[in-house]
């Protein structure tokens, strides 16, 4: 499992996420299920439930707004990083 943690989320504001976004994805790519999709506030640690965690950034190019830095590390099933 991978786990992701938001340090800092600095994104244009806009409750639909129309703008700026970073969405989650539990797999390899963006046809996987949707973990979450952040644009207001960072949430808490997400992990997914395998080996993969895809992620997308979408700005748009309005308002120069657009950051984010997360933490990442493997979980074990056991429940310890590596």
């Amino acid at each position: 499992m991978v786990s992701v943690t938001f340090q800092e989320l600095s994104l244009e504001e806009e409750s639909d996420c129309d703008y700026d976004s970073v969405t989650l994805y539990d797999g390899s790519s963006d046809s996987s299920p949707e973990l979450d999709e952040v644009c207001t506030v960072a949430p808490g640690t997400i992990t997914s439930s395998g080996s993969s965690l895809f992620i997308v950034f979408e700005s748009d190019f309005s308002v120069n707004e657009g950051r984010f830095s997360l933490s990442w590390t493997f979980v074990n099933q056991g429940g310890q990083g590596w």
